[in-house]
């Protein structure tokens, strides 16, 4: 497989500038639009071939399976072909479109940033609808596509976003999909992708590094493993132990747990928010306020 080019590679255009400082984001190459998608989908491969060397791009079949290797996203390809012709170029329009089929067609199975944007946008539309579950598995498959983009280099989630140019923020989705997982009872899914998460990017900020281990504590607790719950919360008050948040997650399992069999215990809870209240934390307004709701939920309990 041919080297993917990254934000801060060399251009191909050869101008000697970095990637993302040259043809990365040029929009010279998109002029008032005289053709549509389903114009050029509806031709050939062969026939876009020979109307791209008619153009002055050479290549073909074997040219562009080599060229896919070296790109993420049919947008890089599409302006690396056109970057050599020059600002002046009629129908570029033609050749982003021919990318985007040519892809599609001869190598579905490489997903592009394209198609990956277009998969995390319908993952978000599914939540808005309430099928959480479906939508959950769908970026489960992105995240699998993702995956092997990574590099030991890539420590952080920020070093990480150099492998993905679609519209969506990858720093946002990848906490976002902690969240939905958690919210769809997919607890098993949820530890592993919190747990892999950690393991690729364990220079991350902090509060994301937290807050995935978090999640994957309260992910063992929702099937039942309590005690390797406990015992990773455990660890994270000591490590953490002027973190609000950690009491407050911590509790809160012992209040709204998501198992069919699950019986509150307000006795547990409110012992480990008074762990909070013993640091004398300056946000402890959130632990006092679920003290409060306990007392409430005691007495309607009577």
């Amino acid at each position: 497989m041919g080297h993917k080019i990254g934000r801060n590679d060399p251009c191909p255009c050869g101008s000697g500038k970095k990637y993302k400082k040259c043809c990365l984001d040029e929009v010279a190459y998109v002029p008032t639009a005289t053709w549509e998608i389903d114009k050029v989908g509806a031709m050939s491969a062969a026939e876009i071939f020979e109307k791209l060397n008619t153009m002055g791009i050479k290549t073909d079949q074997d040219h562009f399976l080599q060229d896919v290797d070296r790109f993420y996203s049919a947008s890089a390809l599409a302006n690396s072909w056109l970057t050599p012709l020059g600002t002046d170029v009629s129908g570029a329009d033609f050749v982003h479109y021919a990318a985007v089929i040519l892809w599609e067609r001869l190598v579905p199975h490489k997903i592009n940033d394209e198609r990956i944007d277009q998969l995390m946008q319908e993952g978000y539309e599914g939540f808005e609808r309430g099928k959480h579950k479906l939508a959950c598995n769908l970026w489960l498959t992105v995240w699998e596509h993702l995956k092997p983009r990574f590099t030991k280099e890539m420590k952080s989630i920020r070093d990480a976003e150099i492998v993905f140019s679609g519209n969506q923020n990858l720093h946002n989705w990848t906490q976002d999909l902690e969240v939905e997982l958690g919210n769809a009872d997919l607890h098993k899914d949820r530890i592993i992708y919190c747990r892999e998460f950690c393991e690729l990017f364990p220079e991350s900020p902090e509060s994301i590094i937290l807050n995935m281990k978090m999640a994957e504590a309260e992910g063992y607790f929702n099937i039942g493993e309590r005690d390797k719950a406990e015992a990773m919360f455990s660890d994270l008050q000591k490590q953490y132990s002027d973190n609000i948040w950690v009491y407050c997650r911590w509790g809160d399992l012992f209040v709204f747990g998501r198992l069919p069999d699950f019986v509150p215990d307000y006795e547990k809870a409110e012992m480990i928010y008074r762990m909070a209240l013993d640091r004398n934390i300056d946000e402890e307004g959130d632990v006092m306020d679920r003290i409060r709701d306990i007392k409430k939920m005691k007495k309607k309990k009577k």
